[in-house]
């Protein structure tokens, strides 16, 4: 289920790791959303978000998740509870799991691990690694 990665983004998401770190699942997302350009005129005829063309990197640790963006910038949210907030599901199999948004040029976006595919599967693997963090826990009961 782990799609083969070029040098180069293996390269990226090796980068964000720390030592000993190992993903447990990693894979390609949707392309990353760019702000539209801030102009007056943009902002009143309500530009939508565009996308880069690369994709963004995902991986599920034993501890997180991590998304890299096609200029490395790294997002992180721990393994925890109630981290899955939503998901959508396409007809092909493909979807989103979503943790959080953030307001991105006057847009809601969703936050999470964005179009990839067997979105199903990568959830299943996601609720199997929060419950053995959960229960790896001292603080668990």
């Amino acid at each position: 289920m782990m799609p083969d990665f070029t040098a180069e983004e293996q390269a990226r998401l090796d980068a964000v790791l720390r030592p000993g770190e190992k993903p447990l699942w990693q894979g390609k997302g949707g392309a990353a959303p760019v702000a539209p350009p801030a102009g007056l005129l943009a902002r009143l005829f309500g530009r939508k978000l565009q996308t880069t063309g690369a994709e963004t990197l995902y991986a599920i640790t034993a501890r997180r998740v991590l998304a890299v963006s096609p200029q490395g910038e790294l997002q992180e949210w721990f393994l925890m509870l109630g981290l899955i907030q939503g998901m959508e599901e396409q007809p092909d199999g493909s979807g989103s799991i979503i943790f959080d948004y953030e307001e991105l040029a006057g847009q809601k976006t969703p936050r999470g691990i964005i179009g990839v595919p067997q979105v199903a599967q990568v959830r299943n693997l996601l609720n199997d690694a929060v419950d053995a963090a959960y229960n790896a826990s001292p603080w668990s009961v």
